[in-house]
């Protein structure tokens, strides 16, 4: 890697920013000697464009005189292209007008040739920017449907990865039910749901409800029985009463 050919790649204006994202890989895998050899492949994969889109950007910036190539034979038999980089005696886009205008430009190439007023490394930025915006929406499309309904709740980070591997221990699946239940309940303990959640992970509870005694911090963690509940026991009933008076 040739950072003095890098720099120097940047500032040359080839008249397309695809291309130019193919000069500056040549100059990355370049020697200080500015010698090269990376196959069509490899350039596309890395420049995300197509093979085709690759040879055709080379074969411009040999036109314009800033790559030369040879053909070389291998020690295996196999055949490979070697580049030389002449970037000093190239010819800038903005002084041999629009090259490459007359060569079939592939369908991934931006369209044709951008004018060169409008070929700077913002342009580069731009291009960039853009697959990553483009990875980023990838990564949030795999994001899971459970993790997707507990971000409507305000559940979200680490909250949120507990509270699913809670559920999975649970054998109990996070819906939007479930999660209105925890909300409802979190409404009449006048608290978050997001604290009813953690609550409930910290307790092993697989669900939660007001009237537990989720304050206590002595108790052993387990959901009790309120008041109402206690008094509904089979002998507390008129018929109960009756038989034991």
């Amino acid at each position: 890697m040739s950072l003095r050919l890098m720099a120097q790649a940047m500032s040359i204006k080839v008249g397309n920013p695809l291309r130019k994202l193919v000069l500056i890989k040549l100059a990355d895998n370049a020697n200080d000697d500015g010698v090269c050899f990376p196959s069509y492949q490899y350039v596309a994969d890395v420049c995300e464009i197509s093979k085709a889109s690759a040879r055709t950007h080379i074969d411009v910036l040999i036109q314009m005189g800033f790559v030369s190539k040879t053909a070389r034979k291998n020690k295996d038999g196999s055949s490979s292209n070697l580049y030389q980089l002449h970037l000093d005696k190239g010819m800038p886009a903005d002084s041999t007008g629009m090259l490459g205008a007359s060569i079939g430009m592939p369908a991934d190439s931006t369209g044709g040739m951008l004018g060169a007023s409008t070929i700077t490394s913002h342009s580069i930025n731009q291009s960039i920017n853009h697959n990553t915006n483009l990875t980023v929406s990838n990564a949030r499309a795999k994001k899971s449907d459970a993790m997707i309904l507990l971000e409507q709740y305000g559940i979200t980070d680490q909250l949120a990865d507990d509270f699913v591997e809670h559920r999975k221990a649970c054998k109990a699946t996070i819906t939007k039910t479930a999660l209105d239940g925890f909300q409802r309940e979190a409404d009449k303990a006048g608290i978050p749901i997001q604290q009813a959640v953690a609550v409930s992970i910290e307790r092993g509870w697989r669900g939660f409800k007001a009237s537990w005694q989720w304050r206590d911090e002595q108790g052993d963690n387990k959901p009790r029985k309120s008041l109402d509940d206690k008094f509904k026991a089979p002998w507390n009933t008129a018929e109960g009463w009756a038989e034991t008076l």
